[in-house]
């Protein structure tokens, strides 16, 4: 089931009484589930409502749907103009569809998605500049006025001499749909970097949204994906617990970062970087 459809049933749900509304349930850091969601041929509703299955937290305003503008229609055109089409048999079996280069090495390309300010760009940094135990090329960034990403920051990372991990990250501004959306297409594995500041949580809704528009509901089921709840130094920074069931990134690999400082930065990296691998090429 969809985001979206998910979040307007839990509204429709009447309260029960004398029961805590409050999730019980721990988030496993390290336990991956890709379960296929139910298909539903229902076009998505055009703006998210909060949830209430999970309180929102106390003097916090975390989000209104009258200020989520995102329109599933251009998504998805612009989704089909970067060619990201539904998957085909063989992009799901092992070693089937692998893109080598004129060297012969195979390529697996990783891409950084998330709101604008989330993180994206800054874990990139630290993990070029930390990872000492792969290979790496360059860094390449196109950034604007005040130096936020506007297209993509790309590492080309050698795992061996015949693996390379193309990781790209994306712009996060509204205004980069078009170029962020390009980024996406023919991409292996995928880190969501979420923003854990109150304020941001309608950008978060509106870029997992985007996500699963422009990818589609097969993609999403079976392409390796990790979650990264960031900035969780911030002193009110919204529960772990919340955000993930406002966005429905329960059943996905979660780790809590601070990418600024590194925090479980290389433990994210690795897990995606094995998941895409063993997704790809096999085990």
């Amino acid at each position: 089931m969809s985001v979206f459809r998910r979040l307007m049933n839990r509204i429709r749900k009447p309260k029960k009484k004398g029961k805590d509304s409050e999730a019980t349930s721990e988030t496993t850091l390290e336990d991956t589930r890709f379960d296929s969601p139910s298909e539903d041929t229902t076009p998505p509703p055009t703006g998210f409502v909060a949830s209430r299955a999970v309180p929102q937290p106390m003097g916090t305003l975390v989000a209104e749907s009258d200020r989520l503008i995102m329109d599933p229609t251009t998504t998805r055109d612009l989704a089909k103009a970067a060619s990201i089409f539904p998957q085909e048999t063989a992009e799901i079996v092992p070693g089937k569809a692998l893109k080598r280069d004129a060297k012969g090495r195979i390529h697996i390309k990783i891409v950084f998605y998330g709101p604008s300010l989330s993180g994206k760009t800054t874990a990139l940094r630290w993990l070029f500049a930390n990872v000492r135990s792969l290979t790496k090329s360059r860094i390449v960034e196109v950034s604007d006025e005040l130096g936020r990403t506007t297209f993509f920051d790309f590492v080309p990372i050698s795992a061996t001499e015949s693996m390379v991990f193309d990781v790209f990250t994306v712009a996060g501004q509204r205004r980069h749909a078009a170029s962020r959306i390009t980024v996406l297409r023919d991409v292996d594995g995928l880190i969501f970097m979420a923003d854990s500041a109150p304020e941001q949580m309608n950008e978060n809704l509106a870029s997992i949204q985007e996500l699963e528009i422009a990818l589609g509901t097969d993609r999403m089921a079976t392409m390796p994906i990790v979650v990264a709840l960031n900035k969780r130094d911030l002193p009110n920074a919204l529960p772990a617990e919340y955000m993930l069931e406002m966005l429905d990134l329960q059943e996905y690999p979660v780790f809590e970062t601070i990418a600024k400082d590194g925090k479980n930065l290389l433990r994210m990296f690795q897990r995606i970087l094995r998941d895409a691998l063993i997704f790809k090429v096999g085990p």
